[in-house]
């Protein structure tokens, strides 16, 4: 089996737990295939897919000692979407506009350019997934996500592994921390 990576942002455990239980309100269980658990929940910053271990060392050790960034504030925004209204494919906990959020995931993606060929026509859409893979001929119903707007702090990034057939499927290898903030 082929492994792959991605950086992203862990989600702080005591969030993490308010966004599954509010998920857990909704119908998604029944609309989605894939419903992560708290442990899984992140905010992607760049997807690698499958690379070579010594590139996986490389992009560590560059993000480590390359990215200069100070911590900084995220806060949740509702629920949102990817995909079609009806049925959409990602079901996602937004977050407010960041620019600290937009100007790390800048670097994160420009120094893992120096060593494999990175995708740059998606635009960064900095979400938490919480459901993904339609699979329903039911239809969503969401009106009464309960998730107040949250303000959590931002203080690493990691490399993580992707491990399809475990539970949670995300293993945190290397964790990267802010100079301070």
């Amino acid at each position: 089996m082929n492994t792959h990576y991605f950086v992203g942002i862990k989600i702080p455990s005591n969030l993490a737990t308010s966004i599954i239980e509010a998920r857990d309100t909704t119908n998604l269980h029944e609309t989605h295939k894939i419903l992560p658990v708290a442990e899984d929940l992140h905010i992607t910053l760049y997807y690698l897919g499958q690379i070579e271990q010594n590139s996986v060392d490389q992009i560590v050790q560059s993000l480590d000692q390359n990215i200069d960034w100070k911590s900084f504030d995220l806060t949740t925004n509702g629920i949102s979407h990817f995909g079609n209204n009806l049925t959409p494919r990602v079901v996602y906990t937004a977050l407010k506009e960041s620019e600290s959020l937009t100007l790390l995931q800048e670097k994160v993606t420009r120094t893992i350019s120096n060593y494999i060929e990175v995708d740059n026509r998606k635009e960064f859409n900095a979400h938490i997934t919480i459901a993904k893979k339609w699979a329903s001929k039911g239809l969503l119903s969401m009106e009464n996500f309960p998730l107040e707007s949250t303000t959590f702090k931002v203080t690493n990034f990691s490399l993580f592994r992707v491990n399809p057939t475990n539970t949670p499927r995300y293993e945190e290898l290397y964790i990267m921390h802010s100079g301070g903030g």
